[in-house]
């Protein structure tokens, strides 16, 4: 069995996993809470990074749900 690194995160990507790890109690925070928190317009930006995020297997969201953000280890 042969373990695989996941792709390495960008310095916003860890910015946005640590302020979701950090900022996720009872639910997950929103794109638009998450676009506010960096000082991005529009949460299209957020999106943009929980997609690449998805993508390198850090989080996965469930889909037509809210704050449906999850870490994973």
């Amino acid at each position: 069995m042969t373990t695989t690194t996941p792709p390495p995160l960008t310095a916003k990507q860890r910015a946005v996993l640590e302020y979701i790890r950090t900022n996720t109690t009872a639910a997950s925070p929103t794109s638009r809470e998450i676009a506010a928190a960096f000082g991005w317009r529009s949460p299209h930006a957020a999106t943009v990074h929980l997609k690449a995020l998805e993508k390198k297997g850090r989080i996965r969201r469930l889909q037509g749900r809210r704050r449906n953000i999850e870490v994973l280890p």
